[in-house]
């Protein structure tokens, strides 16, 4: 049996616990693999979020000195998350995300909070959500070419303040086609895409991202899935990852992949993990 997790944040990045108290809490709660993946410099965006070169390095060392303590009780790996907009940092593997849009000369942070979202959208899109929306899926159908990153971190970010569709209707044409044209594009370039539960645990969202609709058309589209929590905290380490099973197999799914020790994926039956 496979209990995995492996987008997690640290107090190297903006999570509220060390290296050694998320190692020790997944061990704790019977995780046989797990990844913690800090999120690389975006400095250029945000000054001092996300770790410098030097911050990566002795991030790195420490994870390494923590596999060799839990070497034969859990396997750990080094990973970080890459923006779409910012530097290329390298680790052991490499979740690409996009969280952020450049509109007329003005970065746009689309989960910091709501009200900017909200203003943002007002000033440059001119209150225009889908055409934010072809933006935001323009640049994140990108994301591979940008980063050569190893999956799909919350493929439908843009989405987390928009539970109950309160400010566009993602049924619309105008927002899934675009939405599906990026899918399309990162699936050819085979890349898995994460099951992310952490809006739900920090009480944005109700379900993870992808929406039910997108996971749905990544399976018919014959794409993968990965199950993650992108924890910031010991208490949220494997959040809801039964809701995400359960929501992965009414969309199709039978199989969850995996990171393997050494280097690339496996992929496991999901009642195996």
């Amino acid at each position: 049996m496979i209990k995995a997790d492996f987008h997690t944040h640290t107090t190297y990045c903006d999570g509220k616990n060390t290296p050694r108290e998320m190692v020790e809490a997944a061990y704790r709660m019977g995780f046989t693999d797990f990844g913690l993946s800090g999120h690389a410099d975006f400095s250029n965006v945000e000054p001092g979020f996300g770790m410098s070169d030097q911050a990566l390095a002795a991030y790195q060392r420490e994870i390494s000195l923590l596999r060799e303590e839990y070497a034969g009780k859990m396997n750990l790996y080094i990973g970080i998350e890459l923006d779409c907009l910012g530097p290329v940092q390298r680790a052991e593997y490499a979740i690409g995300s996009t969280h952020c849009l450049e509109k007329d000369g003005e970065f746009v942070i689309v989960d910091d909070t709501e009200e900017k979202l909200v203003s943002a959208v007002q000033r440059l899109w001119k209150e225009d959500w889908y055409a934010f929306a072809k933006d935001y899926y323009e640049l994140e159908a990108t994301v591979f070419d940008r980063t050569g990153c190893d999956w799909v971190g919350h493929f439908d970010l843009l989405t987390k303040w928009n539970e109950g569709f309160r400010h566009f209707d993602e049924t619309k044409d105008e927002y899934r086609e675009p939405a599906l044209a990026a899918m399309r594009k990162l699936n050819d370039a085979g890349l898995p895409f994460e099951i992310n539960t952490g809006a739900i645990s920090r009480g944005y969202r109700k379900e993870p991202y992808p929406s039910r609709f997108l996971l749905k058309e990544l399976h018919a589209m014959g794409g993968r899935i990965m199950i993650n929590s992108d924890s910031h905290n010991v208490n949220t380490i494997g959040f809801q990852f039964d809701q995400a099973r359960k929501l992965a197999a009414e969309c199709g799914f039978t199989r969850l992949t995996v990171l393997k020790p050494g280097g690339g994926f496996r992929e496991v039956e999901m009642d195996e993990a």
